[in-house]
């Protein structure tokens, strides 16, 4: 089940001046469709009929029964509520259900979200496997903050007031030097503790040069895999001294 939005959704019947609407007459649907068998010019006019038949009824709503009946792919105009209302709920509430609750498409939703610049990827939340590679962790890692009850799933996805619980008690776990610039700004924004967050890891390979090895032989010290190379080196040598000293 859908978790039902919070907050009043936008309606025109709010709006200033908004007339109760008026009851559709089956009848005006034959004449729309009569209108848009005979091409766009004749179904222009079958509103225009249609409009002078009942005043009460706008434009706007004859068009919209029109693609109600499929005969056109009409579509109201967005109100300035409908955007805020989707801009609000967008990090919460996934994008079907606000579709629903505004009587739009999810494509019209997202396409709203688009045009404001807001990534789609985070509208719905993250699933499991998106959020490991955004973190750049293993997915045992994930499982263990979700079996320790750090991160909490919605629907089997991962929102944002998830994420917002689990930064305030384990930023820490964040190796913050691998994150997207993006992505480190947007956690940032969710309550991201730099200072608390997990020092740079080097990988493997870079530790391994920087360690220190001491020869047995001669006890000069070499850093990294170098090591063995001098070893050999050391070995040969030996060798050589020892065959001289014999000769």
């Amino acid at each position: 089940m859908s978790e039902p939005l919070q907050g009043s959704k936008p309606s025109r019947l709010n709006f200033p001046g908004h007339r109760p609407d008026p009851v559709w007459n089956p009848r005006f649907d034959e004449i729309l469709k009569a209108g848009a068998a005979a091409g766009p010019s004749k179904l222009q006019r079958a509103i225009a009929r249609i409009k002078k038949l009942d005043p009460r009824l706008s434009e706007e709503q004859i068009r919209k029964r029109t693609a109600e009946l499929h005969l056109t792919r009409y579509s109201a105009p967005w109100t300035q509520e409908e955007v805020n209302f989707v801009l609000e709920r967008a990090r919460e509430f996934a994008v079907a259900d606000i579709a629903r609750e505004l009587g739009r498409t999810p494509k019209g939703v997202y396409v709203k979200l688009w045009k404001n610049h807001i990534s789609a990827r985070f509208q719905d939340g993250y699933t499991q496997g998106e959020l490991v590679q955004a973190l750049h962790i293993s997915r045992r890692k994930l499982r263990r903050w979700i079996r320790l009850g750090w991160l909490t799933l919605y629907e089997r996805r991962i929102k944002d007031r998830a994420l917002v619980r689990f930064l305030e008690g384990h930023s820490d776990e964040i190796d913050v030097a691998r994150l997207d610039k993006e992505f480190r700004l947007w956690l940032r924004s969710l309550g991201l503790r730099e200072s608390e967050a997990c020092p740079r890891r080097l990988p493997k390979t870079v530790l391994q040069s920087l360690k220190e090895h001491t020869c047995g032989r001669c006890g000069r010290k070499v850093k990294g895999n170098a090591i063995h190379v001098h070893m050999r080196a050391c070995k040969k040598e030996g060798s050589e001294a020892g065959t001289g000293r014999k000769a």
